[in-house]
């Protein structure tokens, strides 16, 4: 065999280890099983789409167990190995009974105007799995919210909308979300302070996790928490921040392996604090401690062991904010409330 065809078949394998290497990367994922868990489905708040209608309505938000999702519009996005968060749509978590989304968004250049996509990092969210699909915008989430609120009016969404953009001034971000929440107010609650659920239903509570930076002074309940990105375990792994008329406390170490994530999220479970001017968020999420993460491989055991995890009934534990969640383990964690 001739020295040049030999180069050539080396190249071959070598770009064809290089193609599989790049769709596993960007395109592929796990399959979608997930692990069955006994639910009683027999009581009449196993309906996830209503289940805030069996709350009394005088409760404040931050006094009920609430499931959410990380970086929810994730579903569609390249490098989904690495990127992807949630296999579902909005639509299909608010159904499912998750009423915490968190949202990242970036400015979108547009001839006709510009527009406000969705982000994950400097991943663009899509609306299909086609890498060639249109962009995921915040407006098309607003819709998805407002449709499911009118179906549901019993019910409020907390959103908590975090800029991940830096090639455009923020002011000018800022400037269109307040654009589409101003055309919408009915369905917004914009206060800086924490509802009731009386206040809050029918409605979405705006938080975010930036600085006012167009000085509009309509920020909902501003977060803007600091970073917890140390992959080296911590023995109080959950931190408080104090703003005007609100107190947060924030478990989010993203870069956890997944033994340490899920010490620190039992230890958040263990010693939440919530009332009704503390909110507890306690993220499940990780994109582990190593150079590459892999969101679902690392949700699968983190969710298993959460829905394992005893929680106590009637008692609060916060916001529970996870990956690639499903209507059994929203329903696990809104089950502890005082129905």
């Amino acid at each position: 065999m001739g020295k040049g065809r030999l180069f050539r078949i080396v190249c071959g394998i070598m770009i064809a280890i290089i193609g599989v290497f790049l769709i596993v990367l960007f395109v592929s994922d796990d399959n979608e099983d997930t692990a069955n868990f006994n639910i009683d489905m027999d009581v009449e708040y196993s309906d996830t789409a209503e289940w805030m209608s069996f709350i009394s309505g005088d409760t404040y938000l931050s006094q009920i167990t609430i499931p959410g999702t990380h970086d929810s519009c994730a579903t569609y996005v390249p490098l989904s190995y690495v990127m992807r968060c949630q296999n579902t749509d909005i639509s299909e978590q608010l159904e499912n009974g998750f009423r915490y989304l968190d949202l990242r968004v970036a400015l979108d250049e547009k001839e006709g105007g510009n527009r406000i996509k969705m982000v994950h990092n400097f991943a663009n969210c899509h609306v299909s799995s086609n890498i060639f699909s249109d962009y995921l915008y915040f407006d098309d989430v607003c819709q998805d919210m407002y449709s499911f609120l009118q179906k549901h009016s019993t019910e409020t969404i907390i959103v908590n909308i975090k800029i991940e953009d830096d090639k455009h001034p923020a002011a000018d971000i800022q400037k269109l979300l307040m654009d589409e929440i101003k055309s919408n107010k009915d369905y917004w609650y914009t206060v800086d302070e924490i509802p009731t659920l009386d206040e809050a239903r029918g409605r979405v509570v705006l938080c975010t996790r930036f600085s006012d930076n167009s000085q509009m002074s309509m920020m909902g309940l501003n977060m803007d928490w600091g970073a917890q990105n140390n992959n080296v375990p911590v023995d109080i792994p959950y931190e408080l921040y104090v703003y005007d008329n609100f107190r947060v406390w924030v478990q989010d170490r993203y870069k956890y392996s997944v033994e340490d994530k899920y010490d620190a999220v039992v230890d958040g479970l263990e010693n939440c604090e919530a009332d009704e001017n503390t909110l507890f968020l306690n993220f499940v999420s990780t994109s582990g401690d190593g150079v590459v993460g892999h969101p679902r491989g690392y949700a699968k055991t983190l969710n298993e062991l959460l829905q394992e995890y005893e929680l106590k009934a009637s008692t609060s534990y916060g916001i529970i904010i996870v990956d690639f969640g499903d209507a059994n383990l929203a329903r696990h964690i809104y089950y502890t409330n005082a129905f």
